[in-house]
């Protein structure tokens, strides 16, 4: 294994145990606060066993990942860390929570976004400082090849009609849940199943994924020369490999807590919802990879 990786992996695991601990502060700070919806309350808190493995399985993959992508990171030192974990923050928290706010939960999704904040930001300043003392002192990394980028504004129309049709197929799907009743959007414990809400799904999910899509367009005109594959096989592969950091990696969390508290109807509905999120990256990957065009050196 590679300086890099372990120095990557090592920081991350060690900043990822102590993100839980925060995490686990800042949660029950939101409880108080009343900043969750009153029947969240029960899974967002007491989770600390559970959540210390599903973090020790995530910080690994992030911490290969912060390896692998630390040139294109802007910033030094810590505040490359940090800045990594705020981006962590963003495209699990934010963009997921965009998505309640779409649907009118406005309180799930203050919470939702406020908890995992500090635990991010602890995360990212501790991975920063551990990466570069572990790598200086007992992993000398040698330099790094540099990785070829494209800018950034190539990627948005591609990301943008991309994400639009990604929106489609989870709509779609998000629909089919409900009409099965097996996942959908929950709301004071239920799943919301009328005609008039399907159709709002699908819309939102256009308009969401569209957004996010433009986003996700740009970030792969930099990481394009890392994500494995040719043409529309790369976009797909790019595709998966956001919707595992993102919709999984958060899915996982509501998953384990429902199941830990005994909660194995709410667990399936959480564990099948990743059906919406798959379908979406797929399609966003395979127009993605069709549609981009490397800018001319």
């Amino acid at each position: 294994m590679k300086n890099s990786l372990k120095a990557g992996i090592i920081s991350s695991v060690i900043a990822g145990f102590i993100s839980i601990l925060v995490y686990e502060i800042s949660s029950n700070a939101v409880v108080s606060m009343g900043l969750y919806d009153s029947w969240w309350e029960q899974f967002a808190t007491g989770n600390i066993l559970v959540n210390i493995p599903l973090m020790g399985f995530w910080s690994i993959i992030f911490g290969i990942i912060y390896s692998k992508t630390y040139n294109l990171i802007p910033k030094k030192g810590i505040w490359k860390g940090l800045v990594f974990g705020l981006f962590l923050w963003t495209i699990q928290n934010i963009r997921i929570e965009t998505y309640s706010i779409a649907y009118g939960l406005f309180l799930s999704a203050a919470g939702n976004i406020f908890a995992p904040f500090f635990s991010m930001t602890a995360y990212g300043l501790l991975l920063g400082f551990l990466y570069e003392f572990l790598s200086s002192r007992y992993y000398p990394i040698k330099e790094k090849k540099k990785i070829v980028t494209y800018d950034m504004s190539s990627g948005l129309f591609p990301g943008a009609i991309a994400g639009f049709c990604g929106g489609i197929a989870a709509g779609i799907v998000q629909v089919f849940g409900h009409v099965t009743g097996y996942w959908g959007i929950t709301v004071a414990g239920e799943i919301i199943s009328t005609i008039d809400f399907w159709w709002s799904q699908v819309g939102s999910h256009i308009l969401v994924n569209m957004i996010w899509g433009t986003v996700f367009g740009a970030i792969f005109a930099k990481v394009f020369n890392l994500v494995p594959g040719k043409k529309i096989l790369k976009g797909l592969c790019y595709g998966l490999i956001m919707v595992f950091i993102t919709s999984i990696e958060t899915n996982t969390w509501g998953t384990s807590w429902f199941a830990y508290h005994n909660e194995w109807g709410f667990a399936l509905t959480s564990f099948l919802g990743n059906s919406t999120s798959i379908a979406q990256a797929i399609v966003f990957g395979l127009v993605l990879g069709l549609l981009y065009r490397k800018p001319p050196k």
